[in-house]
């Protein structure tokens, strides 16, 4: 008796992914990652991105509500809220630039992703921000 062949599936053909389209998409963060169907790290990203530029923009805010709070008066006291700026100056740098890095990191990933997928690169070698 001759065995009737099970039916085949077939596949569509997946379709390239564009790795300049998904880097440029990630100008606006998570956008590549939507391009590359990835919509859950889309949403880590975005938020990650905006998070910390709204953080960075209610720096100079807060630092202003607390000097006028704290009222410093004699020349003890300005020498000490000039400290107090200075230092509201490096974490505002410093959590702008983290920004910058998520965000470049975001377009990073877009195209990494999507030369994984065409074929073009061997799949892994991350580790969150740092990349081999």
């Amino acid at each position: 008796m001759v065995e009737p062949h099970p039916p085949q599936v077939l596949t569509p053909p997946r379709r390239r992914a564009s790795v300049r389209l998904a880097t440029w998409l990630s100008a606006i963060p998570g956008l590549g990652q939507l391009y590359n169907r990835q919509p859950k790290k889309a949403a880590i990203f975005l938020l990650g991105v905006v998070g910390l530029f709204l953080l960075t923009l209610n720096i100079p805010g807060a630092t202003a509500e607390l000097l006028a709070f704290w009222k410093p008066r004699g020349s003890a006291m300005v020498l000490l809220s000039l400290l107090v700026e200075i230092l509201s100056l490096l974490v505002f740098m410093s959590i702008f630039f983290l920004a910058l890095t998520f965000w470049y990191d975001a377009m990073h990933d877009a195209r990494r992703t999507a030369q994984e997928r065409n074929g073009e690169r061997e799949p892994g070698g991350r580790w969150w921000l740092f990349h081999r």
